[in-house]
């Protein structure tokens, strides 16, 4: 399977959506690479820390959430060229400052993937 290299991955994430929200964070991903299809959501790490994959929920471009958990290749979500998808952390407060997080996927048009995400959260 084609690897798809990091630099190419990081244009994904819509820089400056890392913000608060609640007891948490939010983050916004936008696909501007190709058509795909996530297969499972594997996990997230925030400076080098590993999230639990049930604090994640992801609101795809049409609306409705789904527990990072649900995505699996019997229920996989669709990633069109141009939607966005919101991906919320639960219970994982962010402070201001640098922060690098990584989320990891699996896509069925290529396989295992590591988003990498560099963002100040002010």
């Amino acid at each position: 399977m084609p690897a798809i290299p990091p630099l190419v991955l990081k244009k994904l994430y819509v820089k400056g959506s890392l913000h608060v929200e609640d007891n948490g964070f939010a983050l916004d991903l936008k696909n501007s690479i190709a058509p795909g299809i996530i297969a499972a959501f594997t996990g997230l790490d925030v400076d080098d820390q590993a999230i639990e994959v049930a604090q994640v929920t992801l609101t795809p471009f049409d609306g409705d959430p789904r527990a990072a958990s649900d995505v699996s290749p019997e229920a996989p979500l669709p990633f069109p060229v141009g939607a966005t998808i919101t991906l919320r952390v639960a219970g994982q407060p962010l402070d201001p400052g640098p922060h690098e997080l990584a989320i990891h996927v699996i896509v069925q048009e290529v396989g295992p993937l590591d988003i990498p995400i560099s963002d100040t959260l002010v």
